[in-house]
């Protein structure tokens, strides 16, 4: 993934005068804008909240495990996982990176100690491939497989296998001419043949994706079906074994609602679609909904009780992506509809894994009570829970690669950990774990006395952290203490907004270095609505319209006005 161009910038001062006499017009053009940003303006704010938005809160402290910005004395570090995290069955828990190795992305390894290897840096002039930028699959000879999403012969990608020792071989380089399947978006899987199968974003006849097998030792390479739109298009989600002699999975886009699909394929290219997203129509707080979601991006998980799982990037109740339950009947259950931004999480990207016990766990893009991401946990009967909201001050954000439940603990990985200049996240990323509470108090408490007031109000946040640590404020608003003690409160008024107060916390430095410092962070939402001042008189009899909106519309268009300014001059 490449970041922004970088781009000069020009000083420009702007100032406020009457207009001279050709600009009398233009002026009178702004009042014209003006009363046609009255609607809008008292349309702002007026949809409806999402349900119990406000009493999703996190039960979980993420521990870091190894960060990937300084991973000590490694060579060749791997840096930025995006793909799921695999632990194989010697115990190590193994993934693909999209940055790091020798510039071109590599393999690492875990242990369950908490130590970082490189298994394999792969070849910085592209030959190999560029980014592993899915998840790697342990196949029935013990080897791992994956596929690079660029590099190789024709800059289309490459699929490989390397061994536990870190012998590597590119098996397929993909690419070759239209129609051939190019750029392996998700891993492969072993089928019930002992081959592998995989899907490509692009190629085919109409280049909208293709489903494709082949041997272990990279011969007999196939096209088992080309997406045309109406079956599918763009599969971003891997494939499952469905164990009864299909593979399922999902398109990004495509079926008759052109919002993606979920389908099943035999093994010798027998395709079927099983269900269309529907489109999105109906519009809630200025996003787009529908009944089921829109646009799955991640593949389908074969629960524990024979259904399948999966998520949707948009749509649902709230447009912000859906969880659901697929059964081989066709029917279609929505588990969790999300909420957004500094709620219980939006866009879900990850595979979803399950444990033991039968729950199911994901990540989002964003949402979570900084809008950057939050992890959760849906009980068998269908239960949710937000576990942790990402932070890139903490751990960092993007947490694409899921959750890994592996030895009593659940794993995650962000692929970055700071912001650049242009408010984009960058970085190497963190492998973190998540402490689930059992029901006691975290280590770190933060509340607040009021979930929502209105403006001229106060609220008063109130925390607790462990002895000895130091603590620093997240987000919030004027009024919030920049530093402060691991225990205290503060009394703010703040303005009509959504705000999100957070705590961040560091454990003493005890000297040694081999041992990350735990972090721990916590979270509060609070709403803070706008005075329903008494009404103005339109003078014509016609109505009447709220002070407070009155003003909104006017700073709206002073803004654009600004704007308009900045962007003459020269």
């Amino acid at each position: 993934m490449t970041g922004p161009a970088s781009r000069g910038r020009r000083a420009c001062a702007v100032i406020l005068r009457y207009p001279r006499g050709g600009e009398s017009m233009q002026s009178f053009a702004h009042l014209r804008r003006l009363a046609a940003l009255i609607p809008l303006a008292l349309a702002l704010g007026a949809g409806p909240r999402p349900a119990a938005a406000q009493e999703q809160h996190a039960i979980s402290n993420a521990i870091p495990v190894v960060s990937l910005a300084a991973p000590g004395d490694i060579e060749n570090p791997p840096r930025n996982v995006r793909g799921a995290l695999l632990l194989a069955d010697d115990g190590n828990i193994y993934f693909g990176t999209t940055g790091g190795g020798k510039g071109a992305g590599a393999i690492g390894r875990l242990t369950p100690g908490g130590e970082l290897s490189t298994l394999y840096a792969l070849a910085d002039n592209g030959s190999e491939g560029v980014s592993v930028w899915s998840r790697l699959i342990q196949a029935s000879d013990g080897h791992l497989y994956g596929v690079t999403f660029i590099g190789g012969g024709e800059g289309l990608g490459t699929l490989f296998r390397v061994t536990l020792e870190g012998e590597f071989t590119v098996l397929h380089k993909f690419g070759g001419g239209h129609p051939a399947p190019e750029r392996p978006y998700t891993g492969v899987i072993e089928g019930p043949d002992g081959n592998l199968y995989g899907t490509t974003l692009y190629g085919g006849q109409t280049r909208k994706g293709t489903i494709y097998r082949i041997a272990k030792d990279g011969t007999n390479f196939t096209v088992l079906l080309e997406f045309n739109g109406g079956n599918g298009e763009n599969p971003e989600g891997d494939l499952v074994d469905g164990q009864d002699g299909y593979l399922y999975g999902t398109t990004m886009k495509g079926g008759s609602g052109n919002r993606g699909t979920i389908y099943r394929i035999s093994l010798s290219g027998d395709h079927e679609v099983l269900y269309s997203f529907p489109e999105l129509g109906r519009f809630r707080n200025g996003v787009a909904t529908n009944s089921t979601g829109a646009d799955p991006r991640a593949g389908l998980l074969l629960g524990a009780d024979n259904n399948f799982y999966g998520t949707t990037y948009q749509g649902g109740q709230h447009g912000h992506g859906t969880v659901f339950r697929f059964t081989r009947d066709g029917e279609i259950t929505v588990l969790h509809s999300f909420a957004g931004a500094s709620f219980d999480g939006a866009r879900p990207v990850s595979l979803l894994t399950q444990d033991a016990t039968g729950n199911i766990y994901g990540t989002t893009e964003y949402g979570g009570a900084m809008n950057q991401g939050s992890a959760w946990r849906i009980a068998p009967d269908g239960t949710f829970t937000l576990l942790y909201s990402f932070n890139i001050n903490a751990h960092g954000v993007s947490p694409f690669a899921g959750i890994l439940p592996a030895y009593d603990t659940l794993y995650v990985a962000t692929q970055y950990d700071y912001l650049d200049s242009y408010g984009g996240p960058v970085g190497s990323g963190t492998i973190l774990k998540l402490d689930v509470s059992d029901g006691s108090p975290l280590p770190l408490q933060l509340s607040a006395s009021a979930s929502e007031i209105t403006f001229g109000e106060s609220v008063t946040i109130t925390w607790n952290g462990p002895a000895d640590w130091s603590c620093a404020k997240i987000g919030g608003s004027l009024g919030w203490p920049a530093d402060t003690t691991v225990s205290g409160s503060a009394t703010l008024e703040p303005q009509p907004a959504t705000y999100t107060y957070g705590i961040r916390c560091t454990e003493p430095d005890d000297g040694d270095e081999a041992t990350p410092r735990m972090v721990r962070t916590a979270q509060v939402a609070v709403v803070v609505k706008a005075p329903e001042l008494e009404p103005v008189d339109g003078g014509g009899g016609a109505g009447s319209l709220s002070l407070w909106w009155l003003l909104l519309a006017a700073s709206l268009l002073f803004r654009k006005v600004l704007k308009e300014r900045r962007s003459s001059c020269p």
